[in-house]
């Protein structure tokens, strides 16, 4: 029977450490990317539209697709230790490309009456990219379930899932019968899930956190709070001051922008930590995380 030699198993070790840094650090650089593509278009434009989602019609469409897209990706990618984590992890992944690949409404280059989404023809490149999304996500779960070594859940963690496996199953089921109103819809409802789903994860980071270090579960929790805070004071101040064109792009901005600061933490967190043993059903259980 053949060993493995220490310095293999430390050079493992590091790889899949500089793996997992690599996808923290990239997903604050593809936030970077975002913002520098709005920022830019912003001051071509000389004004700013009134959300992230509506520079999918400048200049800043492909750095919109293509960052969204990608950072979908390393979120199915990414996994932690908590069960509860992965699943909001899986749901943000998922709902960041349906939000990349359906349109919101146009609006002019400087806001005012917009062309609604309903009337542009978006349903035929909806219906391919979404069409394609679903084909590339049942063969990925099919595979993860082929090959995913059985892991003991509880009951929650098993309620969460399958939650989130009727809602994403909601939304293709929309697409199948229905492409032209999940082309006028699913962009604003996937876009609320995913800053739903980002917020779960922030939250649930915090929780975990604290069973190993209680500074980092503060520092995670305080994001946490801080992110729905942002988005509670920005829907009152929209709902007191209507005239506020650019409460959406405030909001989105902000949301992002806690988004990326919680990779930051993480990365800094576990800079020089090994990847986490994973759960087996022999493992014992305590808790969710």
């Amino acid at each position: 029977m053949s060993s493995v030699a220490p310095d293999d198993v430390a050079a493992q070790r590091r790889a899949v450490r500089d793996t997992y840094r690599s996808l923290r650090l990239g997903l604050v650089a593809l936030v970077v990317l975002l913002g520098a593509a709005v920022t830019l278009e912003a001051v071509a434009a000389g004004c700013w539209q009134t959300s992230v989602s509506a520079y999918y019609w400048t200049g800043a469409h492909d750095a919109l697709v293509g960052g969204l897209c990608a950072i979908g990706a390393v979120l199915l990618a990414y996994r932690d230790t908590s069960e509860l984590e992965n699943t909001a992890l899986d749901v943000a992944g998922a709902l960041a490309l349906v939000v990349a690949l359906t349109p919101t409404s146009q609006e002019p280059t400087c806001g005012g009456a917009g062309v609604p989404v309903a009337a542009l023809d978006v349903v035929p490149g909806v219906r391919t990219g979404i069409g394609a999304l679903i084909v590339a996500g049942v063969l990925a779960a099919v595979v993860r379930l082929a090959v995913r070594p059985r892991v003991s859940r509880t009951r929650l963690e098993n309620v969460v899932r399958v939650a989130a496996g009727v809602l994403l199953a909601g939304l293709g089921s929309l697409f199948l019968l229905d492409a032209e109103r999940f082309a006028t819809t699913a962009h604003d409802l996937a876009a609320v899930g995913l800053f739903l789903a980002t917020a779960a994860v922030v939250l649930l980071r915090g929780f975990a956190a604290r069973a190993v270090s209680a500074r980092w579960g503060y520092a995670y929790s305080a994001l946490g709070v801080t992110l729905v805070l942002a988005l509670a004071t920005v829907v009152a101040l929209r709902a007191t001051v209507p005239t506020w064109r650019h409460a959406v792009l405030v909001t989105e901005a902000a949301l992002i922008a806690l988004f990326a600061a919680f990779w930051v933490l993480r990365t800094i967190e576990l800079w020089g930590a090994d990847a986490p043993p994973p759960r087996g059903p022999a493992r014992a259980r305590r808790g969710t995380a």
